[in-house]
């Protein structure tokens, strides 16, 4: 059963709302802070900007063959009511996560990546070898992020949300010391980042099974006598077909990301482009991540709480966070705030605050994006999530391909086509949904 400190029902409010929101908002936010921690300690060791835009590289390489089992949190919840289909999805995540590692690996081997690099993306020769250094410490990424989510949806589940939020601590705190240590001892940056962030990931995996084990989130439930739930996936074979869907539609998102690192690649300041984006869309990343978990409270509460409720704390939280990017990227403060975070390299500093502005209305933008898809996913309609997807991927490369041909400047070209797109996915699945408040 579910745990008994879940909000009743009889008197939800968006106070309530947001007791429950922000431990898992925290896990997202801590989780995406490990990314400007380490774009600040890179900016004071030496090559800075180069290693900064290879980590950026090598980190959107790796969350692409990390995207097919980013909804297992989602799956892991859906499916702990039944056993079976519990002892299922857990063998589905030891073997996506063993073959996703596994190409990861193989991508990082000096006879595959400079194909990649090269000829596909186009990445500059000054940052393909450390990209490719970064990669390959990076090889066991995807197999600790879905064992990780697993347990994670157990607990989420189980009401246990502050567990995940004090493993995501751990992570962080693993990746600062690590770059600490490195820093002090002046380590290569590349090689410092991708160790940082695989052992951040492995920490916090286990963290997270240690914490699941404890409260005993990972017993097996009775089995279930409602047909609904006697329905679920308990095959192998079953979970695969019930998971594809949302493993495409992430596959789709992150691919998106690594070709616009190659349109990126190609524009006229390239070099530069490339360390403004990783620099820039790592702050946004940490504003904007703290806003996914609404769609998870939608989820749970779409029946319980009237629509203008959920959509009024949607809207509550995603300004909230954008006011905060808006003052990052308008005052003397975020000024202040950004020349710690890429050091003393005013042509970077320059560059990330025109694209930052654009990059504002993002967090009002990914919480309304959520918003929406857990109305819609609550209502068993993934298919149009799915189709929102394409359209906002496409028109993301679109609008970036022609603004870098166009002369614009490689980072502010980026910014603009994430709004873009993000506009455009909503927009479809406003339309899509026909009907979905009431």
């Amino acid at each position: 059963m579910k745990s008994s400190t879940s909000i009743n029902s009889k008197s939800i409010t968006i106070f309530d709302l947001w007791g429950e929101f922000l431990p898992l908002s925290l896990s997202d936010v801590t989780m995406a802070c490990g990314d400007p921690l380490q774009t600040t300690t890179l900016a004071h060791l030496p090559d800075a900007r180069n290693t900064i835009a290879a980590v950026g590289i090598a980190r959107s390489i790796a969350i692409f063959f990390e995207s097919p089992i980013i909804m297992i949190l989602h799956a892991s919840n859906a499916l702990a009511p039944n056993p079976a289909s519990r002892k299922a999805l857990w063998r589905f995540v030891l073997l996506a996560g063993s073959i996703l590692s596994g190409f990861l690996f193989c991508l990082a081997l000096p006879s595959v990546f400079p194909v990649v690099a090269d000829r596909f993306l186009g990445i500059p020769p000054t940052l393909s070898p450390i990209a490719q250094q970064v990669l390959f410490l990076m090889g066991p990424w995807a197999f600790a992020i879905a064992w990780r989510r697993y347990f994670q949806g157990l607990l989420i589940y189980h009401g246990q949300s502050k567990a995940i939020a004090q493993a995501s601590f751990w992570r962080l705190g693993t990746i600062g010391l690590i770059m600490g240590l490195g820093y002090i001892g002046r380590s290569p940056g590349g090689l410092l980042a991708g160790f940082a962030m695989v052992s951040g990931a492995i920490v916090e995996a286990v963290v997270v099974t240690i914490s699941a084990g404890r409260s005993r989130v990972t017993d097996l439930p009775p089995i279930p006598t409602d047909p609904k739930l006697q329905a679920l996936p308990t095959t192998l074979s079953q979970v695969f077909k019930f998971y594809s869907p949302l493993a495409s539609s992430m596959m789709v998102v992150w691919g998106g990301r690594v070709l616009l690192v190659g349109i990126l690649a190609r524009s006229q300041d390239s070099a530069l482009a490339l360390a403004t984006w990783a620099a820039t869309w790592g702050v946004v990343t940490v504003i904007s991540n703290s806003t996914r978990m609404v769609q998870q409270i939608i989820i749970k509460y779409r029946h319980q709480v009237s629509d203008r409720i959920l959509l009024k704390f949607t809207l509550t939280v995603g300004s909230v966070c954008s006011l905060v990017l808006l003052i990052m990227g308008n005052s003397s403060v975020g000024d202040a705030m950004l020349t710690a975070f890429v050091g003393n390299d005013r042509l970077l500093v320059a560059s990330i605050k025109p694209v930052l502005q654009i990059c504002t209305i993002i967090p009002l933008l990914v919480a309304i994006q959520n918003a929406t898809q857990g109305f819609l996913v609550s209502a068993g309609r993934t298919g149009t999530v799915n189709l929102s997807t394409w359209l906002g991927t496409g028109m993301l490369l679109l609008v970036a391909t022609i603004a870098v041909n166009s002369g614009i400047q490689g980072a502010i070209a980026a910014a603009m086509a994430m709004v873009l797109a993000l506009s455009i996915e909503i927009t479809c699945l406003l339309l899509k949904s026909r009907s979905p408040f009431k």
